[in-house]
């Protein structure tokens, strides 16, 4: 029998009912279930992942959002370890980059037939993260949504919690640098991806989980309005058809703002601005279905 280890993260949305599903779903498939846990915080979620890579896991299960799994790679990265993501959130782009739409059936095929691939992960001020790190309107919008907003409404929550932050917070001056080139607007957010998806749409038309370089994308922005357009936009998927967009892909960058910004990375508050963003690539081992398409 093949052998997995099972964590849960309890306060995802769907984390306790997914949790039994697999509990009861993989022995019928052939897997030995050498150990399970169920935790709620971040800091025990880490810890687990982190006990399991150096006892010598092969497979490990993390049940959760996006900011479940960041806080699983950065235990996970360049070991022998292999992940397999169980989208549980309010939030799942992380396994949408990997091809698995939020279904827990998806996620157990994968799990049982699925294959061992290589992705990059995003680096932010030295903490690696699986998805996307966003900087002011978006960051205070995902600070601020409570977990029982998100239970209730899933990613509409997101657009509820940012009602206040669109007509409250003013505009800053963005500086991004990347290969001797530089940035310089004034908007109320941006982001950067080291997957493909931003919510269900690709943030640009380039960024890949396997491309060795991170997204960025951003919007010149004065007024509440430019930035309902703006997310309005990133909800269709139609970002880079705005006139005033700007997005571009590279290894590395630094963001400067002035003034300072919230920063949220994966859904998870993560301080404010300066940030320095870099890729490390193929640094994680996780599975995807077998029809996932390999890049070129």
């Amino acid at each position: 029998m093949r052998e997995a280890t099972i964590i849960c993260r309890l306060s995802s949305r769907h984390g306790l009912e997914y949790y039994k599903r697999l509990a009861d779903e993989l022995p019928r498939r052939g897997f030995a279930l050498t150990e399970a846990h169920m935790v709620r915080r971040r800091r025990q979620l880490k810890k687990r992942v982190r006990q399991a890579v150096k006892s010598g896991k092969r497979l490990i299960v993390v049940i959760g959002g996006d900011g479940t799994q960041t806080a699983a790679v950065g235990e996970l990265a360049h070991s022998s370890s292999v992940l397999a993501v169980v989208p549980a959130g309010t939030g799942n782009s992380f396994a949408l980059s990997l091809g698995i739409h939020n279904d827990v059936d998806e996620a157990i095929e994968t799990i049982v037939s699925g294959k061992e691939i290589r992705v990059d992960l995003g680096i932010v001020n030295g903490t690696y993260f699986a998805n996307v790190a966003s900087i002011g309107l978006i960051a205070e919008a995902a600070n601020r949504t409570p977990n029982p907003l998100k239970r209730m409404f899933g990613v509409i929550a997101y657009g509820i919690a940012a009602l206040l932050p669109i007509f409250r917070d003013k505009p800053f001056e963005l500086h991004a640098s990347w290969l001797e080139q530089d940035l310089k607007i004034r908007t109320r957010q941006a982001i950067v991806s080291s997957g493909r998806y931003f919510g269900w749409q690709p943030l640009t038309p380039e960024a890949d989980i396997r491309s060795g370089e991170l997204a960025f994308f951003a919007a010149e922005s004065d007024s509440p309005s430019d930035a309902i357009v703006t997310n309005a936009a990133l909800l269709l998927g139609r970002q880079t058809r705005l006139s005033d967009a700007h997005y571009f892909s590279a290894p590395s960058l630094k963001i400067k703002t002035k003034p300072k910004q919230p920063l949220n990375v994966d859904g998870h508050e993560f301080g404010k601005t300066p940030a320095e963003f870099s890729i490390a690539p193929k640094a994680l081992r996780v599975l995807v279905p077998q029809n996932f398409e390999e890049q070129p």
